[in-house]
């Protein structure tokens, strides 16, 4: 990777991290992070009736859904860069109590970054806990 590629993925790190730990404690700093165009894919939540796939207002809507609604922190983040330099995995947790309900979730993302916003967000997650915790919501 040259000197360009590695500082730019390095920014892109550290924009991840940022953006998860700022994610339900600032929401206006995190909303701050993603572009206009953001697309989200959410492959197997259409197992539990969400949508697997949203962009723009619908995708930023959905992240401040989880934060407000679910009451959804996220903690043990970590960020590895890919050998493309606009890419990132991140695996982290996701905490909440959300009427009552333990919600507690371990996940993986594939995130893109474009000009340090968000364009791209793909969760893998536990179907399962997600209904246990949130059926009521889900309704």
């Amino acid at each position: 990777m040259s000197e360009f590629d590695k500082a730019l993925s390095d920014r892109n790190v550290a924009n991840a991290k940022k953006a998860m730990e700022t994610f339900g404690h600032d929401m206006v700093a995190f909303n701050a992070m993603l572009a206009p165009d953001l697309h989200m894919e959410l492959p197997y939540a259409g197992t539990i009736n969400l949508p697997t796939e949203l962009d723009g207002d619908a995708a930023i809507e959905m992240f401040r859904t989880a934060a407000e609604t679910f009451m959804v922190r996220f903690n043990s983040i970590e960020v590895s860069p890919l050998a493309d330099p606009n890419k990132v995995i991140v695996e982290y947790r996701g905490y909440g109590e959300p009427g009552g309900s333990v919600y507690d979730q371990r996940y993986i993302c594939v995130q893109e970054w474009r000009d340090d916003k968000l364009v791209f967000y793909r969760e893998y997650m536990d179907t399962g806990v997600v209904r246990d915790a949130l059926g009521a919501f889900l309704s």
